[in-house]
């Protein structure tokens, strides 16, 4: 008695179909036994419709073959022997690929979980301008800011501190770009909130990037910012008699691989300098160190880092499907109550003063209307305390001349 037909399923068509093309390959394919194993990986591309036309023809031969054919079948093109154990080998092919891809499936999964809660520190350390290339001093750092940031949970802490340069190199007020003293605003000599203590301050900085020692050495910063930053951390390290053990990364890279690794696709460089380069949280609150905060300034090692993870957070929250928080962007937190916040606004005669309510004047000055006050040589109209000695100097010098009133 012949031996019953083993069942021909989807894959089996699929298989047969294939022949031809694992032929164009180069595979030597004589059956579709031999195919079975070698269209496997073609056969999870497929769709779920292409896949169902392909059951439609096992249905339509199941109906068809009431009773087993031959065992022997030609194609015209080749010969096929069928064995009663096919069945069970595709069945074992497929297991196997599910498998593998299960287990594709997870290591994708926990890498996407792992680069969520991966902790990074980002650093800047800004200087009063860089010295030409055959100086042995390049930079004279003043100011120093970092974080530490995870995708999943935002800025998990901070970290600043002004710089004392030390002794100036020679040819320093000659040479030294003046461009950045302008912007930052931190004078170069006698600055009080500056940090001499080297060995304290770097070794708090130390522990601030790596709190867990051997644990993390990767420094993340911009691309442009790397050399200057890597060269002032150095002489930091020198200063303070303590070696420097630390790697730089540019976080460019690091935002490529995010979308990478989870959209299996990477943008172009540009387009994520463009992320970087926008000027949304220039001035905005939780932003800027608190002295150039009071001084109204944007431009603040702190901030700059700062601002590197929220436009981070603002990009790949949506790709990796993040709830973002306070601790994401700024503009999350709950504001502040005019009152109990002071905020410092620029005058005509390049003068600081602090803006307050209504409320503030009336407990300052005792009672006084607050909507009576003058805002001479204020740029913002908001209510400041009477005062005949405030004003520009030629208001006081029209008052104070008879001759003249």
């Amino acid at each position: 008695m012949p031996n019953k037909k083993a069942s021909r399923n989807a894959y089996f068509f699929f298989a047969l179909e294939m022949i031809p093309r694992l032929r164009q390959r180069g595979q030597q394919v004589s059956g579709v036994r031999e195919a079975i194993p070698l269209v496997s990986e073609d056969w999870a591309r497929l769709t779920a419709e292409e896949k169902e036309r392909y059951a439609t023809k096992a249905k339509e031969w199941k109906s068809r073959e009431a009773d087993p054919p031959s065992p022997r079948e030609d194609s015209g093109r080749f010969l096929y022997t069928e064995s009663p154990s096919l069945a069970a080998q595709v069945s074992e092919v497929l297991a196997r690929h599910q498998e593998e891809v299960s287990k594709k499936e997870e290591r994708l999964c926990k890498k996407i979980q792992e680069l969520e809660s991966k902790v990074i520190s980002i650093l800047n350390i800004f200087s009063h301008g860089e010295m030409p290339p055959f100086c042995e001093q390049r930079f004279v750092p003043c100011e120093v800011g970092s974080v530490r940031y995870s995708l999943k949970d935002g800025i998990l802490d901070s970290f600043h501190d002004f710089i004392d340069p030390g002794d100036l190199p020679l040819g320093f007020r000659y040479h030294c770009q003046a461009g950045s003293a302008s912007t930052h605003q931190i004078p170069v000599g006698g600055f009080e909130l500056a940090n001499r203590d080297y060995y304290k301050l770097y070794r708090s900085l130390c522990s601030f990037l790596c709190p867990v020692p051997g644990l993390q050495s990767h420094i993340y910063c911009r691309n442009n910012d790397i050399f200057r930053v890597k060269w002032c951390l150095q002489w930091l390290a020198n200063k303070a008699g303590m070696e420097n053990h630390f790697e730089f990364l540019d976080i460019e890279s690091l935002i490529i691989k995010y979308y990478r690794d989870k959209l299996g696709e990477e943008p172009s460089k540009s387009s994520v300098h463009r992320l970087l380069d926008v000027i949304h949280w220039d001035y905005a609150d939780y932003t800027r160190c608190k002295w150039h905060e009071e001084n109204d300034m944007w431009y603040c090692a702190l901030a700059s880092c700062k601002k590197v993870t929220y436009c981070m957070s603002n990009a790949l929250a949506s790709v990796y499907g993040i709830t973002l928080t306070a601790d994401h962007l700024p503009n999350l937190r709950p504001q502040e109550s005019p009152v109990n916040k002071a905020k410092t606004i620029v005058l005509d005669a390049r003068r600081y003063q602090k803006r307050a309510d209504r409320r503030y004047f009336t407990e300052e000055f005792g009672g006084g209307d607050a909507s009576s006050a003058s805002s001479v040589g204020v740029k913002d109209a908001s209510p400041v305390p009477p005062s005949r000695g405030r004003g520009r100097g030629i208001l006081r010098l029209l008052e104070n001349s008879p001759s003249l009133s």
